[in-house]
């Protein structure tokens, strides 16, 4: 079921560099000719969430995401996706 997936994107790779990476081959075979962004769910958090997360020993929640379209790392993103058999990872071609 597609759900709307909201973040700042961390890291992008574009279609022609895939190659370059050591992709899952699952992944890669669903990002062959797309892009792949890794974005922190919910976004830029605030100082106070930061600061918090360290202090209790927390992570962000991070997602990978198959786009049609490249942002530039640091982008807010706001896609409609489906979650893939693959953990964490979403398809919004």
């Amino acid at each position: 079921m597609p759900e709307t997936i909201r973040g700042t994107v961390l890291h992008v790779v574009p279609p022609a560099d895939l190659d370059d990476h050591d992709l899952d081959p699952e992944l890669a075979a669903l990002a062959a000719g797309h892009t792949v962004a890794v974005c922190r769910r919910g976004g830029d958090p605030s100082l106070r969430q930061r600061l918090r997360t360290f202090l209790t020993g927390g992570t962000i929640d991070a997602v990978t995401v198959v786009l049609d379209s490249t942002p530039e790392e640091g982008d807010s993103l706001a896609v409609t996706a489906r979650e893939t058999d693959l953990a964490g990872v979403y398809d919004a071609t």
